[in-house]
């Protein structure tokens, strides 16, 4: 028993040293560049599956060991981890981070959530719809982290879980404001932020004044059990809808998760001969529909789970009625917390400006239904990658404060160093791990390629050919969503998109109908807690246990399917033409028909 208990303390070191031992036995099995790169492949699985090491060290792989192997060389291995994708990756994360340096995504969210009322079912549409829209552009990570205290003080009002039995803040810090303390008469407590004007701290005092009644005679009835089930629901599904709806948002746009940047950066090298099918715009213009639909019968769900189906409930966050004292306090709370935040401010007015120019940008650049400003320059030379860098290298030039000649005379023009809007100091918070994990999957797509791996594998791969494409894609579309609840979904795609553009050659079918559903599947990781950094950061608050997270996240895994396969099989088939197997699709070595 303790030789087991040791070995299972040690189980990282021994499967880093075992593995790539144990699967020496491939290519000494089977001699040729193949196996090599096989060996290579299958190497990269089992530590981006178990993290024996971190995923990023991981993707060195293939710059180690191909050169090795004979089955690329080093220069040609290492331009893999750089490409236009990988610094559209960049660019992107780098206005994101310019977003939230300036706090311009806590600034609409909270707009958002005054808009829609704190009625539960309102709120949870709002959290959902903000979270959504921000994690199509900046990380689902940050989206989440960001929103989450606000749903945590929220639910406190929606609750009256103020700290202690007397329903107090003490000294409690909400989103980033402190509340004080004041004074206290009959037992009401009244409150103050550090930061409010004596207008608000009057009307505090009389918030507290307001629901002095109403916690009296709140104490005065002992809760029943259903009451208390149905507030535990309440928090429940408050919590979770969030990171749910940054999965789903992430899927919207080609920036949006690193899963939609792999097949955007492999789908070039697998297929040289494709014309630029996916870009930002075609990505958009197919995956927002989809989203948005995922979206909406996701809300129904999660909030029929723990709020209970009601048309009469609906209707109600259409009309905007508080119906309790608690409702009104909480949206008071998001109200005054807007406030705190204070006039707009020119950084994030640049910041907008900069982000909207951007979209727009990349939209309009190839949008297909009409001429592109692309067509302005050389033909191929400019790509997404272009504008994100051109983009985000503007922010750290352009200044964080009004210049002084746009300055009004009554405003101050005292003559100071202006600062950029980031700094090169901002970038530790970038995500540079991300961008070596992307290298690793091009790396390996590239490899496949060159060793002929890929089209052994389609001929493995050719019993499929009886199966009818639909149920093909849906299979594989089922097995990425189970794979992604337990490993990283960059990797997971990483892994499969050469795998899936092999088959697809194989059994001639167009290469997107067997890779755009599977590569939207791996966001689609809603069942456990370390499926996905948002996950687990709602499980931190305590709130959830694991079977709350299964029994909502299947469903939940289901409808995003279902979605997938619908509107691969329908709106998919006409935007890509997915009914035809393309001539660029025809392996090199071999002639169609």
């Amino acid at each position: 028993m303790k030789f087991l208990s040791a070995l299972w303390r040690y189980r990282s070191t021994l499967v880093f040293l075992l593995t790539p031992i144990v699967l020496l036995a491939v290519p000494l099995a089977i001699p040729g560049k193949e196996a090599l790169c096989g060996y290579c492949m299958i190497l990269m699985g089992v530590y981006w599956m178990t993290e024996v090491i971190p995923l990023a060290i991981t993707s060195f792989i293939p710059l180690i060991l191909f050169p090795l192997f004979g089955i690329m060389t080093a220069d040609d291995v290492s331009r893999s981890y750089l490409t236009n994708t990988n610094w559209l990756f960049v660019g992107g994360l780098t206005i994101a981070l310019a977003v939230e340096t300036t706090n311009l995504h806590k600034r609409i969210s909270l707009k958002v959530l005054t808009l829609v009322g704190a009625n539960p079912r309102c709120l949870m549409f709002g959290f959902m719809v903000t979270t959504f829209f921000l994690s199509m552009w900046i990380s689902n990570t940050a989206t989440t982290a960001m929103l989450l205290p606000i749903v945590e003080a929220v639910i406190k009002e929606l609750t009256l879980e103020r700290g202690n039995k007397n329903d107090s803040y003490e000294n409690h810090s909400v989103s980033g404001v402190t509340l004080e303390k004041t004074a206290s008469t009959n037992g009401t407590q009244f409150y103050k932020s550090r930061t409010l004007s004596e207008e608000d701290e009057i009307e505090t005092k009389e918030d507290a004044i307001e629901t002095t009644v109403e916690v009296k005679s709140q104490a005065e009835v002992e809760p029943s059990q259903k009451q208390i089930n149905a507030k535990l629901k309440m928090k429940k599904g408050l919590t979770l809808c969030v990171p749910y709806a940054a999965s789903i948002g992430g899927t919207a746009t080609l920036t949006g998760t690193g899963p939609n940047l792999v097949l955007s950066g492999q789908f070039p090298i697998l297929f040289p001969d494709a014309p630029p099918l996916i870009s930002f715009a075609s990505w958009f213009a197919y995956c927002l529909p989809s989203a948005l639909v995922f979206f909406l019968v996701s809300y129904i769900w999660i909030s029929s789970l723990y709020l209970g189906f009601s048309v009469r409930e609906y209707i109600g966050c259409i009309q905007r009625k508080h119906k309790t004292q608690q409702e009104i306090n909480a949206n008071r709370l998001l109200k005054r917390e807007y406030k705190n935040l204070g006039p707009i401010k020119w950084s994030e007015l640049t910041v907008l400006l900069v982000f909207v120019t951007t979209a727009l940008l990349w939209f309009f650049r190839e949008p297909g239904f009409m001429p592109g400003w692309a067509m302005l320059f050389e033909e191929g030379y400019v790509d997404d990658g272009t504008v994100a860098i051109g983009m985000a290298s503007l922010l750290f030039f352009l200044p964080d404060v009004k210049p002084m000649f746009l300055r009004r005379k009554d405003e101050d023009t005292k003559v100071r160093p202006v600062g950029s809007i980031l700094k090169w100091s901002d970038m530790k918070k970038f995500p540079w791990n991300v961008v070596l994990l992307l290298g690793g999957g091009f790396a390996l797509a590239e490899g496949a390629t060159e060793s002929g791996l890929s089209q052994w594998l389609g001929d493995e791969l050719r019993v499929l050919e009886k199966l009818d494409t639909w149920l093909i894609s849906f299979i594989v579309t089922i097995i990425l969503c189970a794979f992604t609840e337990f490993t990283s979904n960059v990797a997971t795609a990483s892994l499969f998109v050469p795998i899936l553009a092999t088959l697809a050659q194989t059994i001639q079918v167009h290469p997107l109908y067997l890779l755009i559903p599977p590569v939207l599947a791996t966001s689609l990781a809603f069942m456990l807690p370390v499926a996905t950094p948002p996950n687990a950061i709602a499980f931190s608050y305590g709130r959830l246990k694991v079977i709350d997270m299964i029994k909502a996240g299947a469903f939940m895994n289901i409808l995003g399917i279902a979605t997938i396969t619908i509107f691969i099989n329908t709106y998919g088939v006409a935007f890509f033409h997915l009914n035809e197997f393309p001539d660029w699709a025809v392996p090199s070595n071999t002639t169609q028909g």
